[in-house]
């Protein structure tokens, strides 16, 4: 995937939390509750798009904190967000998949490894991932495509999405339609399906020691009944790779 495909799409992304309770309620919350406490930790949001969970990191106490990705479309959004309304964060272009110096505590991604469109452009991003990190025993946090998504048509639509899988059977690379309208607007991004294996091995390849597959979970104060559905069978995964 090239980053041009998100230059234009910065402001849905940042409404799409507002918009569609499951990235609030489910995704945000499962990230928080993956992460930790990160205060006084430097912290780096990987492929950060529009920033929003830069800020999130921000506003739980990282410091310092700095956002990066590789659409100008994305950091120009997110620079105006800061003079807005400042959290403190940074904001940087570089390609989420050349490496860096190693000086953060913690890397975050959401939405970043199933763009890979093939494994070495995968490892890669593993690796800017792993180069990031000050050292052993600091940690990578990532939402990945959950390789058991569901395939039936329409099974994510009442969420505000649909993901649509070319065949029944999926293969490592295979494209995937992640398509969302709202206010006036769509998303229709083509991220691509991995296996869990292929994704350790990808991390392990990359020079992390460890890696633990989360499953999501509900904020207590959402609608755990409309979630159900949601949680069942969960379009994505939260993954922790240690250093």
């Amino acid at each position: 995937m090239t980053a041009s495909q998100f230059e234009e799409l910065a402001y849905l992304y940042e409404q799409s939390f507002e918009v569609w309770p499951y990235r609030r309620d489910v995704e945000q919350y499962s990230v928080i509750q993956a992460l930790g406490d990160v205060t006084g930790l430097a912290a780096l949001d990987l492929g950060c798009g529009s920033g929003g969970y830069t800020r999130l990191l921000a506003a739980r106490g990282a410091k310092p904190v700095v956002g990066m990705d590789g659409a100008a479309g994305m950091i120009d959004y997110a620079w105006r967000r800061e003079a807005e309304d400042p959290c403190g964060a940074s904001f940087v272009r570089h390609d989420a998949a050349e490496p860096m110096g190693g000086a953060f505590d913690v890397v975050l991604a959401v939405h970043l490894l199933p763009y890979a469109e093939t494994f070495d452009a995968l490892v890669a991003m593993c690796a800017s991932a792993r180069s990031a990190l000050a050292g052993p025993g600091k940690r990578f946090v990532t939402v990945t495509i959950n390789p058991g998504f569901a395939r039936d048509p329409g099974y994510y639509r009442r969420y505000g999405f649909d993901l649509i899988a070319p065949s029944a059977e999926l293969h490592d690379g295979d494209p995937i339609r992640l398509h969302s309208e709202f206010r006036g607007g769509t998303i229709d991004v083509t991220p691509h399906y991995w296996s869990r294996t292929t994704q350790e091995r990808a991390l392990l390849q990359a020079g992390f020691r460890t890696v633990t597959w989360w499953d999501p979970v509900c904020s207590p104060t959402a609608d755990v009944v409309h979630f159900s559905d949601y949680l069942r069978t969960p379009p994505t995964l939260v993954v922790t790779a240690t250093a």
